[in-house]
């Protein structure tokens, strides 16, 4: 049985929503992550994940990191109902993946760490004013194409809005303003309330 490595409140979120999504069956095997002798800097974890970093999954006997490209990979092994079926849905699959990895999550981490993730003195709000900038330059993007279309996918929620959703995840989770972007905001709590969303945010926000 496949199994993924990581606590569901890291980046192994992603993957757990993906496998609810596409009916894969899988083993959760929490690893610990930032505290003192976490368990991802175990010397059995780096074996597997020379990052130290989570997720990882073992498929079979074949290991593999990064979110994303777990992502894509099972998608398309067990054939989810989500995987593109043409060139183009493909395409614009992996157009929104590397948007959403290169140009929106660094400034949002930064927007995210900033707000919540240190205590407040040391907090760099020139940092944060500049990261706030750069995402909405960029949700910009996300709310213009939602404005022509439904879906990042084509006529339906796809593999690409999977990909897009399960990056923004984050801003749900720090309740964003969105009232910039209505549509993409409305688009967002529509995909996060997904029966399998919801499955693995249980399993993330009860911790």
């Amino acid at each position: 049985m496949l199994k993924i490595y990581g606590q569901a409140r890291s980046r192994a979120f992603r993957v757990i929503w993906l496998c609810n999504e596409s009916n894969i069956p899988y083993e959760h095997v929490p690893v610990t992550i930032n505290i003192d002798k976490a368990q991802c800097k175990e010397d059995w974890y780096v074996k597997l994940n020379p990052n130290a970093r989570v997720p990882t999954i073992e498929d079979n006997g074949f290991v593999m990191w990064e979110s994303a490209a777990i992502n894509l990979y099972l998608a398309e092994k067990y054939d989810s109902p989500l995987y593109p079926r043409t060139d183009e849905g493909r395409g614009r699959m992996l157009q929104w993946a590397f948007f959403v990895a290169n140009d929106i999550e660094s400034p949002m981490i930064t927007v995210f760490i900033n707000r919540n993730g240190h205590p407040r003195e040391k907090c760099d709000p020139v940092l944060h004013e500049a990261a706030e900038r750069q995402l909405s330059l960029k949700l910009k993007i996300l709310e213009r194409h939602l404005s022509q279309t439904a879906f990042f996918g084509g006529d339906q929620w796809d593999m690409a809005d999977f990909m897009v959703a399960s990056v923004l995840y984050l801003l749900f989770v720090l309740r964003y303003d969105f009232s910039a972007f209505p549509k993409l905001g409305a688009w967002l709590t529509a995909s996060v309330e997904r029966p399998a969303a919801k499955e693995a945010r249980r399993l993330r926000e009860l911790l």
